[in-house]
């Protein structure tokens, strides 16, 4: 084979490979400046802080310049497309790294509590400088931080309540926690080895779920509401008690075009978060512009009104989408289940340190009936639309807890607080021991008609734990919110031993504690040997030479004064 054929094989091959998909052969950040790029390191300077207003608003910007006919219905999925894929993935494996920050319960497990394990947390810029991913599957389950985990009842906080918190998550069969594919991988995308990426491994669907609910219940299920009253309806609450609520059974609402009967209903505070996630999808990985590449890594994905198939896998081509319903109930639960604050925090967490991208339907909430509700003839406009704040009272902090770990180098630390305050009047800040920390207002910003205050709040040198009190008034009632302070004495770093003397050790095992008296009078006896040995030699020479070495040790002597004079 000459040279010129054996290239065109090759490029040929290369082609063709490309064809199979991302996850098949892996293309890297450097090689495509847009579309899913395989990362193969985890990043280890993570910042925590949520995205400003202006970085949302810039992120979906190139929608802007779109007549209005682009920007709703599936046009506006179609538009949305490039912007979300524009990301990075992982593998498998690291989606349970990736899962210690994004999945994280910061309630449980504050940020600070990390420095513990050797991980460097700066709670003044709220970012992990030099973060170390502890979990890699079992072998490191005890040091795990808790993590919010789907199908898990929550408290009136929204913390998963104390018998059902998953911590040492190590355990990631039916009895721990999983791996939930919101959008089953049988619908459109199940790689031939496996959950790969680039929509096999999207965090933004890939979600900590509750092993037992993942693998009996949701399963291959659609989604629907489920008959309660139903004899065949099953209640994942009846084999444990923090999983009620989350329902296997016949569908509620029945449609001309169901292929399935049996549908999965999560517990109440679920059903908006996996809508959302199942919206994101449909704008990710679609084909409405009809050009574009489709594969099991990257597949044609479509939300239809009916109970679709819960039997074998189903590939998707160009022509060819695999549906997922119901849309109706998915539409209802996303109204009932609004955005919260750690659906946000989680949102902006992925786009700020894992795939850099978004899901928009989090962002702008009333993008869902532009696109399948009854405002489909508006048009989504990032520049000007609502996005969403995420409040879960007319007063929220962010974050509710802080911790200082103070040190004899610097025991001044100062950290940000801010406040979002939907009330009638001023705010009011209550410090509960001002000995401990002093709380600065540093400006109040106004975004939708919701007043968010920044706070600096800095520790004085003092250990203790103490609570910042946020009140007003709505509607004539008392409101208030809490941000807890705790303040934590460092350990000293001990100062390093001098390096041992092995002769006075090698005394101390006959001698004991007079090691070092013993030590003292050898080198003394040794002192007065080696003068009486200069002494005697002085004796036995000449009396001429004596006084040439007396003569030369004089001036040598005088020499050295005159110099250190």
């Amino acid at each position: 084979m000459n040279k010129i054929k054996r290239n065109i094989l090759l490029i040929g091959l290369v082609s063709s490979f490309s064809l199979l998909g991302a996850a098949s052969l892996p293309i890297s950040s450097s090689e495509t400046p847009s579309g899913p790029r395989y990362e193969t390191k985890l990043p280890t300077t993570i910042d925590l802080n949520d995205s400003t207003e202006a970085e949302i608003r810039d992120y979906y910007s190139s929608l802007n310049p779109l007549e209005a006919s682009e920007r709703n219905g599936n046009n506006l999925l179609k538009n949305l497309k490039p912007i979300l894929q524009d990301f990075d993935y992982y593998t498998y494996d690291n989606v349970w790294k990736i899962y210690e920050i994004t999945d994280r319960d910061w309630n449980l497990s504050p940020a600070a509590s990390d420095n513990a394990n050797g991980i460097t947390y700066d709670s003044s810029t709220n970012t992990y400088t030099k973060y170390s991913y502890l979990s890699n599957a079992k072998s490191d389950a005890a040091s795990n931080p808790y993590v919010h985990t789907l199908y898990r009842n929550v408290d009136e906080n929204g913390s998963i309540v104390e018998a059902g918190r998953i911590k040492e998550w190590g355990d990631h069969n039916a009895s721990g926690t999983n791996r939930e594919h919101v959008w089953c991988q049988s619908r459109g995308f199940k790689a031939p080895s496996g959950a790969e990426g680039p929509a096999g491994t999207d965090v933004h669907h890939l979600i900590s779920g509750d092993g037992l609910v993942n693998q009996s219940y949701h399963n291959n299920n659609p989604y629907g509401f489920v008959k309660k009253d139903d004899a065949s309806t099953k209640n994942a609450g009846d084999q444990k008690a923090w999983l009620n609520g989350n329902y296997l059974g016949p569908q509620l609402h029945t449609h001309s075009e169901d292929q399935a009967n049996v549908v999965f209903e999560p517990q109440d505070s679920d059903k908006g978060d996996i809508a959302r996630a199942l919206f994101y999808m449909a704008a990710c990985y679609n084909n409405f512009s009809g050009t574009d590449i489709i594969t099991d890594y990257n597949p044609n994905l479509l939300l239809v009104d009916y109970a679709t198939d819960n039997g074998a896998a189903e590939s998707s081509s160009a022509t060819h989408p695999v549906c997922m319903g119901i849309l109706s109930d998915l539409l209802e639960w996303h109204k009932m289940d609004p955005v919260d604050e750690y659906e946000i925090h989680r949102n902006n967490l992925i786009y700020k340190n894992f795939q850099h991208n978004r899901n928009p339907f989090i962002d702008f909430p009333e993008w869902v009936d532009v696109v399948w509700g009854n405002k489909a003839n508006l048009s989504a406009n990032p520049a000007t639309d609502k996005i969403s704040s995420g409040q879960k009272g007319p007063i929220t902090v962010t974050p509710s807890t802080l911790e200082f770990n103070l040190d004899e180098a610097d025991t001044r630390k100062e950290g940000i607080i801010k406040v979002k305050a939907d009330i009638d009047d001023e705010l009011v800040c209550e410090v509960k021991d001002e000995t401990l920390i002093e709380v600065l207002r540093t400006g109040t910003y106004t975004t939708d008609g919701i007043n968010e205050t920044h706070y600096n709040v800095i520790a004085k040198g003092k250990t203790g734990s103490t609570t910042i009190t946020f009140k007003g008034h709505k509607d004539g009632q008392e409101v208030s919110a809490t941000c807890t302070v705790t303040i934590h004495e460092t350990e000293k770093t001990p100062e390093p031993e001098e390096p041992k003397n092995p002769f006075i050790e090698a005394l101390r095992g006959v001698f004991g504690d007079a090691a070092e008296t013993v030590f003292a009078i050898i080198i003394v006896v040794i002192v007065v040997i080696v003068l009486a040995i200069l002494i005697l030699a002085l004796l036995m020479m000449s009396k001429k030479n004596r006084k040439k070495v007396i003569k030369k040790a004089t001036k040598a002597v005088k020499k050295s004064y005159k110099r250190r004079k």
